[in-house]
């Protein structure tokens, strides 16, 4: 793999990542609000939708044949299986950010890495090298001293098998698309993913009654799935190009938490500690080290 193709799946997964945890801030107001993820899934998708049918048909120049072959899966078993999974992962995603504190659920969805080195390491053709497990737990180190968490077990402690849901699933669903790239194309997976996510946000939002939010809600929704949808696309670009370097790449997920503390500080008047600035450093610097990783 030359130094471009290294580079770039980690370029975009990182944006991509970067992108995600804006859609967190909003779910968090979105969740503060009483929208429950049957309701996101409801009228979210269609943005979400609409946003993958637009890049498609500009990046196709309106050609509806090319745009068909990018839309459509080659095979469907994968790209089903992981459009179910990611069903589970964004309900226990919601439900983790409304009752656990932002802070938390990050840094246990931050061990996402960790069970993709695990998976690579078991499941795929692939064996990180020593450089990309060092890296990893660098990261870690860097969540847990800008965290710092106080667990209360009796309160939200049952809670806190959300976060690890969503950790083992988004490792789950990289993997997908990385050992299968051939089944579908980034957008196809992606179409796939939000058609079955819709569904089964619909069924569940009829059976629980129907609950229409006001226009402020709604305008967050819209705002939410089209960078869900962007980010998606940059995440599974990234990781359909990351050939063999599966567990390197999942390392740039660390971005989520130093790019949370300043969405924090611009929007939401937060102020980290000091200590969290060297957290901050250390995950940078296990990005640069994961940069140079090779795998065997």
């Amino acid at each position: 793999m030359d130094k471009n193709t290294k580079v770039l799946p980690l370029i975009m997964v990182g944006t991509g990542i970067i992108l995600f945890s804006v859609g967190d801030a909003i779910f968090k107001v979105l969740t503060s609000l009483g929208i429950y993820w049957w309701d996101f899934l409801v009228f979210g998708v269609p943005f979400e939708i609409l946003t993958i049918f637009i890049i498609a048909l500009v990046s196709k120049n309106f050609d509806r044949k090319k745009v068909y072959q990018e839309l459509m899966p080659r095979r469907f078993t994968f790209p089903i299986i992981r459009g179910l999974i990611s069903i589970v992962a964004i309900a226990s995603l919601f439900i983790s950010l409304k009752e656990l504190p932002l802070s938390l659920t990050t840094m246990l969805i931050q061990t996402t890495p960790i069970w993709m080195g695990v998976i690579s390491l078991f499941s795929y053709s692939e064996k990180p090298s020593y450089l990309t497990i060092i890296s990893i737990f660098l990261g870690m180190l860097g969540i847990i001293i800008i965290v710092n968490p106080t667990i209360d077990f009796n309160g939200v402690g049952k809670y806190l098998i959300f976060p690890i849901i969503v950790a083992v699933i988004n490792a789950l669903m990289n993997l997908i698309i990385t050992k299968r790239p051939n089944d579908a194309k980034p957008m196809s997976y992606a179409i796939v993913l939000f058609i079955l996510n819709g569904f089964a946000g619909l069924i569940i939002w009829i059976y629980f009654g129907y609950n229409f939010p006001n226009l402020y809600e709604l305008i967050l929704i819209s705002i939410s799935g089209f960078i869900g949808a962007v980010a998606f696309l940059f995440v599974s670009y990234g990781y359909s190009i990351a050939r063999g370097h599966f567990a390197r790449t999942g390392v740039m997920g660390y971005i989520q938490l130093p790019s949370a503390i300043i969405l924090g500080i611009l929007f939401f008047n937060e102020s980290p500690p000091l200590i969290a600035y060297l957290g901050c450093v250390l995950i940078i610097l296990a990005g640069l080290m994961v940069l140079n990783s090779k795998s065997n």
